[in-house]
């Protein structure tokens, strides 16, 4: 969308200077950089995430030509800092 609408804004800018429309030429070309500068930006950006997205799943599927296994995440709760279960009674010292 916005690289039509920068295509777009060139065209004007293009035939209003072709055809001595001063008025319409300025306004156009003046919305033209800033248009640009986003179009270049956004393509970028996406130019960045489709090679992430390739290096990524191409580095899963390297050596084993496998997806990588998927672990599950459990429900138990986790072990305290000393390894004691939360469920088990603790000893107090007397």
């Amino acid at each position: 969308m916005l690289l039509a609408l920068t295509a777009a804004d060139y065209a004007l800018w293009h035939w209003s200077i072709a055809n001595s429309h001063d008025i319409v030429s300025l306004v156009s070309g003046l919305t033209l950089l800033p248009l640009l500068a986003a179009t270049l930006a956004m393509l970028a950006l996406g130019a960045t995430r489709l090679l992430g997205f390739v290096l990524r799943r191409r580095s899963a599927h390297s050596d084993t030509g496998q997806r990588p296994a998927i672990h599950p995440v459990s429900s138990a709760p986790s072990a305290g800092p000393a390894g004691a279960d939360e469920r088990t009674p603790r000893r107090l010292a007397a």
